[in-house]
Formats: C-alpha cells, structure tokens, sequence
C-alpha cells in the first residue's frame, strides 16, 4: 500500500478515476491510502513522475504532493 499526500490546490484540477472511492479517498488533509496498481494508473492519468518521494507535473516540475510506501 502507498500513503499518498497531495496538496489541496494540487487535488482541484487532478482526475481520480483510477482510485478505488475517488476524490472521498482522500482526508481533509489531502492523504490517502491506495494500491500499487492505483498508484501507478493515478500518475499516469494525471502526467505526475515520482522524484525521491515527491509527486511532480511531468510539464513543469512543480511538487504536488508526497508519497510513502508501506
């Protein structure tokens, strides 16, 4: 499983059709818990690229969230 935290302007313009439970996977704090698969199909979707543990917009580098795996 992957802990996922997103910023809150960043979760505004993103597609969540690849998570399980959609945009309510995520608390108020912007974090969810998803698979691997899910994970991979989100970046994806959404043109993000992992860097260390950082999400960022394959466009421009700009972070836009974290990511942990547990």
């Amino acid at each position: 499983m992957i802990e996922l935290k997103m910023k809150k302007e960043a979760l505004i313009g993103m597609y969540f059709d690849d998570i399980k439970g959609g945009k309510s996977s995520f608390t108020d704090d912007g974090i969810a818990t998803i698979t691997d698969r899910e994970f991979a199909d989100f970046l994806r979707t959404n043109n993000l690229i992992t860097y260390h543990n950082m999400l960022k917009t394959y466009e421009d580098g700009e972070i836009q969230g974290e990511f942990t795996q547990g």
